[in-house]
Formats: structure tokens, C-alpha cells, sequence
């Protein structure tokens, strides 16, 4: 009886390590979107800066604050905040912003993000911006993609990183 458990912790800790070894594996080979250097600093009025992981990625035209290293967060999904300037939540309180997320490392289906809406820190333009929601279905390397229908440069109104998301 001892040597079976024995034999059984011992695969059960073989098994465990081995998936580790493997995410640790994925996850090296999932092209993270990093901070830019120099930092993306957004045009007067809006503040530069975000929290100690998080960087703020884009251009003038769309950015975003991107923390790198998701954790899936279930049925609510995770909050998306996305900036661009001159974007007055008072004027366009449904925003034409389009969110999607498709995995890289594996199979899963394409996630869109729910409909954006206004949001707005203090009432102030440097304080409004656009959020939206995603819910991603599985741990992994994900892309997101972001597309700001109302800007005339197709380009700048384009905004797509990566991240990893952790269960």
C-alpha cells in the first residue's frame, strides 16, 4: 500500500512539473507586448503614466493602458480602458471603438468585446476615455486588436498588442 501511493505521488509530481515546464515553455514564445522605449507619452491635456506593471501603448489617434500579465477573471471579463485625443465622453457616450482577442498559442475562438462605453475619472477631457470588457476563455498568449471607427487615418486609429493571461 505505501509503495502504491508512493508511486502515485510520484507521478502526480512528474505530471504537475511537466505541465509547468510546458506553460513556462509557451509562455516564453508568446511575443509580450513590452514597454516602449521611450514610454508612449499621451498629448496635452491627458496625463502620462499608469500603474507599476501597466504602460500606456498606442499613439495619439488610439492608446491603451496594457498590463502584460492577465489573470482570466471569469464570467465579468477584464475592464479595457482605451484613450484617444480629443474624445469627449459628454458628445460620443457610445464610443465606435471594436475590441477582439484571438489566442496565438493554441486553438480558441475569437472573443469580442463587449459594446464600449464612456467613462470619465473627474469630468475633465484629460479624465474621459473609452472602456469596454473582454472575457478571455482560456489561459495563453492572446493578441488584442483595437479599431476607433470615427478617425480618418486608418492606421493611426489601429491599436494591437499582446499578453499573457494566467488562469
Amino acid at each position: 500500500m505505501f509503495m502504491k501511493s508512493r508511486i502515485i505521488v510520484t507521478v502526480l509530481a512528474l505530471v504537475t512539473g511537466f505541465a509547468r515546464l510546458s506553460a513556462a515553455g509557451e509562455r516564453e514564445g508568446c511575443p509580450v507586448t513590452t514597454a516602449p522605449d521611450p514610454p508612449f507619452v499621451p498629448p496635452l491635456p491627458y496625463r502620462a503614466g499608469a500603474g507599476n506593471v501597466e504602460f500606456l501603448y498606442g499613439t495619439p489617434a488610439l492608446w491603451a493602458v496594457v498590463n502584460p500579465h492577465w489573470r482570466m477573471h471569469g464570467f465579468r471579463g477584464s475592464k479595457l480602458p482605451f484613450f484617444r485625443q480629443g474624445y469627449d465622453s459628454r458628445s460620443e457616450r457610445n464610443p465606435d471603438l471594436t475590441v477582439v482577442a484571438r489566442r496565438l498559442d493554441g486553438p480558441s475562438e475569437t472573443v469580442r468585446a463587449a459594446r464600449a462605453n464612456m467613462a470619465s475619472t473627474d469630468g475633465t477631457i484629460e479624465g474621459m476615455f473609452m472602456v469596454t470588457g473582454l472575457e478571455i476563455p482560456t489561459a495563453g498568449c492572446w493578441e488584442i486588436a483595437a479599431r476607433y471607427a470615427p478617425s480618418s487615418d486608418e492606421g493611426a486609429r489601429m491599436l494591437t498588442y499582446t499578453v499573457w493571461v494566467e488562469p
